[in-house]
Order: C-alpha cells, then structure tokens, then sequence
C-alpha cells in the first residue's frame, strides 16, 4: 500500500485523446513519465482492467500498450504480482549533449565518472519532449511517406512549412511574406549563413557577454574580431553599444532579445527601441536569434515587430521546442538578403530533407504545436520556481529570477572558486555548465547556467552541495 498514494498522484494527469489511437497515447505518455522519473523503479503499475477503468479504454488496449512498454525496456512483469517499472541505467555521458556546451565538457569527462546529471543541457528533456509529438501528426505525414521520401525539396524551403511560419509570425505582430522566409538546418546553418553573407576577415562584431558560445567560435574561425558587449536584464549595456559603434564601426550585432541564452533575461521595448535608433545612426546590422522565445507566456516585444521587417535579419528555430533530431529554423530578412542566404545555403546543403519539413508544417498546420507550448509554459514555470528555491537555499545568486523561460544565470556563493566546484562535481557525476563557456575569449566568471527543466533532481542538488562544501573546504573557508 505504500505506493499507492505516490503513483495515484503520479498517474492523475494522464488524459487520453479520442482523436488519436489509444496504445500510442498509453505508450507515449507511460513511457515519458517513467523516462522522467515521475514513475520511480519497483512501483508497480495498476491492473490492466484498473488502467481500462482509468482511463475509459478497452483492456486489449491497455494489454498492448505494457507489452509495447515491455519490450522497450521500460516495464518488467512479474507473474502473479503485476506489472513493475523497470530499472532504468543512467544514459551514456555524451548521448544528448548540448551543443551550445557538450563539446568542451565532454573532453574533460575523462577525469571522472559519466555524468549522471547534465543540468545545464540546453534541451528540454527528453521525458518532456515525447509530448511535442501526438501521434495524430505524425500518422498524417507517415500516409505521405513514398511520396516524401521521393522528393528531394526545395533549397528556399517547403511553401507549405513558409506558409505556416509566416502565419504564425504575423499572429505574433511580425508580418512577414513567405517570399522572405529561408528554412535552415537548424540554427546553427542560420548563423553560418549569416556570417558566410555578410561579414569578412578582418570585420568587428559586437559580441554579447554573456552569449552563445558556439557563434563566438563561428565568428574566430572566420577571421572576425570580437568587441564584447555587457547584457543585462534589461538588454544590452546601450552605452557601451554607442562607446563600440564610434570606436571600432562593427558592423553586426547578433542580440537575443528574448530569454536570452544564458541568461534568461528578456530586453526591455524601451532598450531594444533605443538600440534600433543607435544601429540605424551608425551602420549596424542587428540579427535577432529567437530561439527560445516560444517558451515566453506573455507578449514580448522583439525588434523585428519594432523595425517593421525592415533593416535586421530575425532568425529562429524549432529544434529546441520539439527536440534535438528535429533541426529545423529559418530566417527572415528583406528579398534581396534572402536572396543572397539562399545562394550561399545553394553551395553547402541546398534543401533540408522534406520529411522533416513536412512534419514540422503539420504540427503547425493542426494546431498542435500551440497546443504543446500552452502545456509546456505551465510545467516549465513549476519546474523554475522549485528550482530558483533549491539554488537559493544553496546560496546561489539569481538576478531577475521571476523571468519564464528555461534558463537561470546562478552565480557562486561566495568563497567558491568556479574551477574547484566544476571538479568536484563532476568527480560526484554532475556535469555543470560554467559561466566562462558563454563569455567572449572565456573569460573569467562565477556563475552557472541551469536550465530549470533538469534541474528537479533531488539528488542532483545533493551532488551540488556536497561539491560546493568541497571547493568551500579546498578555499579554507568554513
């Protein structure tokens, strides 16, 4: 009787569809919740006719969904006691790491044990990720798979996939024509075409510090100069932007101006307006990433809704919303940038695969990826505060820690030094991601991204305070 109380809580949001087939539902949704450590190893499940009950489906159903369940590897049954959550072994290291941190950490891995915990991943995880997908959309583009599989797509993109991207960036008050939109092979083949477009060696560029590393990379390997730029919850420090644009004429600022990858901070209409005022004066490019933006519950306010399409290229993706093996994004500019990106994209990758196009337009086409954010905001939010309350009790400092989003900026308790705490927890198999991977040139910082979706771990915090004791220890103090 023990478990009964934990799984009846754990099971009490489990909801079928009638629109989609029931064993996939049971399976998708059981599998997730077992994968996400909502149902722990050894509970056992109810009944076959109790699950029917509970679920209003038939027992077949339910026979078919434990076995598929079974054959997984998530379920063991044992006759004569029921059906039993399997114990699952932690994931090798480096399977889902994040790209925006997984290649430096990996290669220092090898002075520990694999990472158990990787709570600065820059991926929902995959628990949650399950859900992005109903099996509906999936059936639909699976009755169209010779046809897709035949094809071998379009470099500007699928019209069908521009269609419905362009509708939804007018329903968020960025119109946009679908003659102006580019699908890219996620973010990153954005970024390159950007740079590969509208920069040359010996160029300067504006660098956000803190900000996203991998275009920091990008932008050496092509022989650009780095000016770093402070970020603040506000946005970008405006006067050093100024001080930048008189000092060494950059000539592209790249600005995430919403949940902002480390930080999380969203930039304020007033910064971001003042911004556009100081790229027009000076010659400035502004490219705006939007990557997490679709985790933002409210309205707020990009430049390109400010600049009205006009003097910026916005870029975005969908990989992040609805998982790593879905790279997807695209870029919106003016006709003839678009023009010159698709001639650049033309000489590496001409088309994406028009399978994964095509799922990405239906799951915008039903409606369904709406859908799937307004489940997601909630959960996300749930999972933030309790884990703002968790580095707070360890003495972490967060600025701004009331903004939504996946992300929280934590800065060290005092007396420990970042170096000591990276080791010793990742001697106790937790992977952090460290504050100096997001600064330009690595410079020196305390602070950590957490991303508040893996970061619900009970023990994983316990690995946290114990390393932080330890670097606490090594410093003499305490």
């Amino acid at each position: 009787m023990s478990d009964t109380l934990p799984l009846a809580h754990s099971l009490a949001t489990l909801r079928l569809d009638r629109d989609e087939p029931v064993v996939e539902q049971i399976v998708e949704k059981l599998g997730g919740m077992i994968r996400g450590g909502a149902l722990a190893a050894g509970v056992r499940l109810p009944s076959v006719r109790a699950m029917a009950g509970r679920l209003g489906c038939s027992v077949h159903s339910v026979v078919e969904a434990y076995d598929r369940l079974g054959a997984m590897g998530l379920v063991a049954p044992r006759p004569g006691a029921g059906t039993f959550v399997a114990t699952i072994g932690p994931q090798p290291a480096g399977r889902g790491a994040d790209p925006d941190v997984g290649d430096e950490a990996v290669s220092l891995r090898g002075s520990g044990p694999p990472a158990l915990w990787k709570p600065g991943n820059g991926y929902l995880p995959e628990g949650w990720l399950r859900e992005a997908w109903p099996a509906a959309v999936l059936h639909r583009v699976q009755r169209r798979m010779p046809e897709l599989l035949a094809c071998d797509g379009t470099a500007r993109g699928d019209g069908a996939l521009r269609e419905q991207i362009a509708v939804r960036l007018a329903g968020m008050a960025m119109p946009v024509s679908p003659d102006c939109l580019l699908t890219t092979l996620g973010g990153t083949q954005a970024l390159d075409l950007v740079i590969r477009t509208q920069l040359q060696p010996g160029d300067t560029v504006l660098a956000e510090d803190p900000g996203y590393f991998k275009f920091y990379t990008m932008l050496e390997r092509a022989g650009v100069r780095l000016h770093p730029v402070p970020w603040t919850p506000e946005g970008p420090d405006l006067e050093a932007v100024e001080q930048a644009c008189r000092a060494v004429r950059p000539k592209l600022f790249l600005v995430q101006s919403v949940l902002h990858n480390p930080t999380g901070w969203t930039a304020s209409a007033a910064t971001l307006h003042r911004l556009l005022l100081i790229a027009e004066r000076h010659g400035l490019l502004l490219v705006e990433d939007d990557t997490y933006a679709d985790l933002h519950p409210g309205h707020p306010v990009r430049l390109l809704q400010l600049a009205g399409g006009r003097g910026l290229i916005y870029l975005s993706s969908f990989t992040k919303m609805v998982g790593p093996a879905t790279r997807l994004g695209f870029i919106a500019a003016e006709r003839p940038i678009i023009e010159a990106l698709l001639q650049a994209k033309l000489l590496s990758a001409p088309a994406l695969p028009p399978l994964m196009e095509a799922l990405v337009a239906e799951l915008l086409a039903s409606g369904r990826y709406r859908r799937w954010l307004d489940r997601l905001r909630p959960k996300l939010a749930a999972a933030r505060a309790q884990a703002v309350v968790r580095l707070t009790a360890l003495g972490f400092g967060l600025a701004a820690e009331g903004e939504p989003g996946l992300f929280l900026w934590a800065g060290l308790p005092p007396g420990c030094d970042p170096e000591a705490v990276y080791q010793a927890a990742l001697d106790r198999g937790l992977l952090l991601a460290r504050g100096s991977l997001f600064r330009p040139e690595r410079g020196e910082s305390r602070h950590l991204r957490f991303n508040a979706a893996r970061s619900s771990e009970p023990r994983m915090f316990e690995a946290l305070e114990a390393a932080l004791r330890m670097a606490g220890r090594n410093a003499g103090i305490g």
